[in-house]
């Protein structure tokens, strides 16, 4: 190993490999090491490990390792030290979230702090802020109320309104009531199961659909009826579905 004023390098005594580390982060790997022809053909590809994600650089090791039977130390360590800018920039992002989620928190609860049944009037605001009630929120709430946190869970759980999941761009909401449970609501969900892909309760992967049911929406006269989007959707049978989720889509298409 020696230096210049460009580039640390590292040559491996067992074969003819030359590592070099610039001091702004690039490193080539010569004669076999992550060889890679460039766009004219000619040389090894550079690597920028600043610009690099923390799987890359990760991979980068790997790749070492697994080419050459180790890893040279000062590659280890310039790799180790970027990780660590990146870790400590994600905590500053993660301090700034803490100061966010504290604040609002905070708030909720001075508003609602003299009100009998608090936590319920808290948990409504937290869902109407976030969609849902994510977790390091409840945590949060438990530590400013002085609450357990399982009592929370039982509030959250016990009410039909509360998420514990992000919600999807769009929501589907089959009535489950007597009325629409006699007139086949449970073909409409079978029918949503399979077309979304997800149960009740769920979100399709790719946050475009949260598909539900309800206990009953008070409109009997419909039945068997589902809500999609806050619009009410009277005597729908299992062939319509397939036709309301592709108007979701095509919306979604037009607004892009």
């Amino acid at each position: 190993m020696y230096y210049n004023s460009d580039y640390l390098l590292f040559k491996n005594p067992r074969m003819s490999v030359t590592y070099r580390l610039r001091p702004y982060c690039a490193v080539h790997f010569f004669n076999g090491a992550l060889m890679k022809n460039n766009s004219s053909g000619v040389g090894p590809e550079s690597i920028n490990l600043k610009n690099a994600d923390e799987a890359a650089l990760i991979e980068i090791l790997e790749q070492v390792e697994q080419k050459h039977g180790f890893i040279p130390r000062e590659i280890s360590d310039e790799i180790a030290r970027l990780l660590e800018v990146k870790l400590e920039r994600l905590r500053r992002i993660q301090g700034k979230l803490d100061s966010t989620i504290r604040r609002d928190i905070q708030h909720h609860v001075d508003h609602w702090r003299n009100e009998e049944g608090n936590l319920i009037m808290i948990l409504h605001a937290i869902q109407n802020q976030h969609g849902y009630v994510p977790r390091e929120v409840a945590m949060e709430l438990s530590r400013e109320l002085g609450v357990k946190l399982a009592r929370i869970y039982e509030v959250i759980t016990f009410y039909h309104y509360f998420k514990l999941q992000p919600p999807g761009e769009h929501s589907v909401t089959v009535c489950n009531g007597t009325a629409c449970y006699l007139k086949g609501a449970n073909t409409l969900i079978d029918e949503l199961r399979t077309q979304l892909g997800v149960s009740e309760g769920q979100t399709t992967p790719d946050r475009q659909v949260h598909f539900d049911t309800v206990r009953c929406i008070g409109c009997c006269g419909l039945a068997p009826a589902m809500v999609i989007d806050g619009k009410t959707c009277g005597h729908v049978k299992s062939s319509d579905i397939a036709g309301q989720l592709a108007t979701i889509k095509a919306g979604k298409e037009h607004a892009a």
